[in-house]
This record gives C-alpha cells, sequence and structure tokens, in this order.
C-alpha cells in the first residue's frame, strides 16, 4: 500500500503544480494591467490562506475518493470481463459458438 500513498503524494504534488502553473499563465495573458491583476490577488490572498490548507485537504479527499471509485469500478468490469471470456471460450471449445 506504500506505493500507492506514493502515487497519490505525487499526483497531488502535480496537481498542485498544475494549477500554480495555469494561475501562472492566465496573469500572463490577462486583459488587466500588471497592477490591477497585482491588486487582485493581494484582495483575494488572505481568504485564500485562511482556506489553504483546509481546501488543498478536501481536494486530496475527493480526487482519493474519485480515484477509488474509479478503481472499483474498473476491477468490477475487469472480473465482468473476465467471466464473459471465460464462458465464450467454454461454448467454443464445446462447439456451441458457431454460423
Amino acid at each position: 500500500m506504500s506505493s500507492e500513498d506514493g502515487g497519490s503524494g505525487g499526483f497531488l504534488t502535480g496537481l498542485i503544480l498544475g494549477a500554480l502553473v495555469g494561475a501562472a499563465a492566465a496573469l500572463l495573458w490577462s486583459p488587466r494591467s500588471g497592477q490591477e491583476n497585482r491588486g487582485r490577488l493581494a484582495e483575494a490572498l488572505p481568504g485564500l490562506r485562511n482556506q489553504g490548507p483546509e481546501a488543498l485537504e478536501h481536494a486530496a479527499d475527493e480526487v482519493k475518493s474519485r480515484l477509488d471509485e474509479g478503481i472499483d469500478a474498473f476491477r468490477r468490469g475487469a472480473a465482468e470481463a473476465r467471466e464473459r471470456l471465460a464462458r465464450e471460450l467454454d461454448q467454443t471449445r464445446r462447439g456451441e459458438v458457431g454460423a
């Protein structure tokens, strides 16, 4: 399980870095002036500073929950596919499938 934990940490790090790069790109190509962008950012930062850790924890929990759901769905689908293939192979071996 430790490899799963490391994978989640790497994913979250990538998610955060991607968000920062996206924010920087948005500021660079913004139609507002740099001074206006800095003013808006300065207004938003105090609220973000208070929300930051809690919001990040919530986002991490949500991502983990969705990832777990996806893994479960994949496993169920794979099990169903294996069962279906086994039945079809058995039918083929018995000569039940054909023209």
